[in-house]
């Protein structure tokens, strides 16, 4: 029969191996958190045509200096009920007023009585600012030439957002009415002429430089660890304008949404108590199950610091390719995190199951035999049940899309598993055998008094003797 306890240090050594460079990493480079650990914003948008890769629109945002971007393809056709003619885009040559706005939305909902009209004033090229308007909420995809035909006449528009200024105050019992002008009461001071032009004084002509459809019901979200403004129009004139500039696509934003620092710290916080609790009540829950054992609470002693190989391997692991490859972790990583414990544990359990088991029928055999029988009897089990798995993440892990959370959840899960099963068949078990033979750091917990025995046989006799309480 295979003896694979006796080769326990050549496992030993391959699992620092692997632990070791990870936590190198980890101490000089940690760990990259996207926003749920770390705090920042989440920007969700429809592009007027669809992106290939996540190379192209990091080209576009290169010059918004967006700290830590994570772009994550997504697609809602289901949600839409279109492939993105629904929604279209119409520039103006200025920025509109009040005025204008609400005649555009008059004129068109004449029409499209569900039209949702979203103007963004964006920056131009030539530091001239345009009104774009996002139109969606069509019953059918609409015909270009009718809204453009609808919007030939607009008003002229003012300057919009420019109030009066005075030239003189008025004292203290004057009030100004409005913003466009400032009528003194009774006891007040005539007030001088405002010399700005309100948005009232319509003088500058408005039309349609293009109208265009979408040809796409992608959605793309850039989580970035940057402050994003969400009021009113936010940023997003910004992130429109760094588009436009590299003669890129209109964008319609769905969502922008921020993780503040102390949301980050709980999310942080939580994290580690979670896994913390968890590896508590497995300790107990093992020490319970094998009370009838003796010395049951090693059994929990070595499953958890098995479980403490997992999470390591898996933190370790994701530090190199957070380096390497900018791969961010989010709260997803932590659920999956939470399942390869586990897993890890279920896989131990097994093992030690088989020799409580063993250790009452074999009673003429060492500690160390009945460990390696009880591994012999429970690889093919546990072999099996971890490739199925394995094989079916790793499809997953192929075919998902990279940076996306569905890609790092089941990456996570990946290599978890396939650390778990490694340490209950090769480091949970060979713990067992090195603390009853007080072997390595295990030496420290031997109260065994007395001369210890020379001879083989007399050794196994006391193994045997102790192992069995």
């Amino acid at each position: 029969m295979l003896h694979l306890v006796k080769y326990r240090f050549v496992f030993l050594a391959f699992s620092l191996l692997i632990i070791i460079p990870g936590i190198i990493s980890l101490a000089v480079f940690h760990l990259k958190v996207g926003i749920d650990f770390a705090g920042g914003s989440s920007i969700q948008f429809r592009p007027q045509r669809e992106f290939k890769t996540t190379a192209e629109v990091e080209q576009y945002i290169a010059p918004l200096g967006l700290r830590d971007p994570q772009i994550i393809f997504g697609d809602n056709k289901a949600l839409a009920g279109d492939h993105g003619e629904k929604t279209v885009w119409v520039r103006l040559n200025t920025q509109i007023d009040s005025n204008v706005l609400n005649s555009i939305q008059t004129t068109l909902k004449n029409k499209y009585p569900k039209i949702n009209v979203q103007p963004l004033d964006v920056p131009g090229a030539d530091n001239k600012t345009f009104t774009l308007l996002t139109l969606s909420g069509f019953d059918t995809a609409p015909k270009t030439s009718d809204i453009q035909q609808l919007l030939s006449k607009l008003p002229n528009t003012g300057t919009p957002g420019l109030t009066a200024t005075p030239t003189a105050q008025p004292t203290a019992a004057a009030t100004p009415t409005t913003a466009v002008q400032v009528t003194p009461t009774a006891n007040a001071t005539p007030a001088a002429t405002p010399t700005a032009t309100s948005s009232s004084a319509a003088n500058t002509p408005v039309n349609v430089v293009n109208i265009t459809q979408g040809t796409t019901a992608q959605t793309i979200t850039i989580l970035t660890t940057s402050p994003i403004q969400n009021q009113g129009q936010g940023d997003q004139p910004r992130i429109q304008a760094a588009f436009l500039n590299a003669n890129g696509p209109y964008l319609q934003f769905t969502n922008i949404s921020s993780v503040g620092g102390s949301v980050a710290e709980e999310t942080t916080r939580n994290a580690v108590l979670a896994v913390l609790a968890a590896s508590a009540f497995i300790l107990l829950y093992i020490w319970f199950s094998f009370r009838k054992v003796a010395r049951a609470w090693r059994y929990g002693t070595c499953a958890i610091i098995a479980l403490l190989h997992d999470v390591l391997v898996v933190l370790g692991v994701f530090s190199i390719l957070g380096e390497i490859a900018g791969i961010q972790i989010d709260a997803l990583f932590l659920t999956a995190l939470l399942t390869v414990v586990g897993f890890s544990v279920h896989d131990t359990i097994v093992v030690f199951d088989r020799i409580r088991e063993n250790m009452q029928r074999h009673t003429s055999e060492s500690f160390e035999d009945v460990v390696n029988a009880s591994l012999i009897q429970t690889m093919t089990r546990s072999l099996n049940t971890s490739l199925t798995v394995l094989l079916t993440l790793l499809a997953l892990t192929l075919f998902s899309t990279i940076g996306s959370s569905v890609h790092t959840f089941t990456l996570t899960l990946l290599v978890g598993i396939f650390s778990g099963t490694f340490s209950s068949i090769f480091n949970a078990s060979m713990l067992l055998v090195m603390w009853e033979k007080h072997e390595l750091f295990f030496a420290w917990f031997n109260r065994d008094k007395g001369k210890q025995p020379t001879n083989k046989r007399e050794r196994e006799a006391r193994e045997l003797a102790r192992a069995r309480g």
